[in-house]
């Protein structure tokens, strides 16, 4: 039987970060833009792996 890793629904820039590959200050540029959506939960703030996927896939489209 083999476990599958949990894929989280949402990452905090942190996490967003190692995800992407990209900078904390470029996460902000682009929430701050409006090009990558963002939810403020509590005192964190978090960006949905959808958003995040769907924000390299126009990349790629425009390339």
């Amino acid at each position: 039987m083999t476990v599958e890793p949990i894929k989280p629904l949402a990452f905090t820039i942190h996490d967003a970060v190692a995800y992407s590959g990209l900078s904390r200050s470029r996460l902000y540029t682009l929430i701050q833009s409006g090009e990558l959506p963002s939810l403020q939960v509590g005192g964190r703030r978090m960006i949905l792996r959808d958003d995040l996927d769907a924000f390299f896939a126009r990349l790629a489209q425009a390339a």
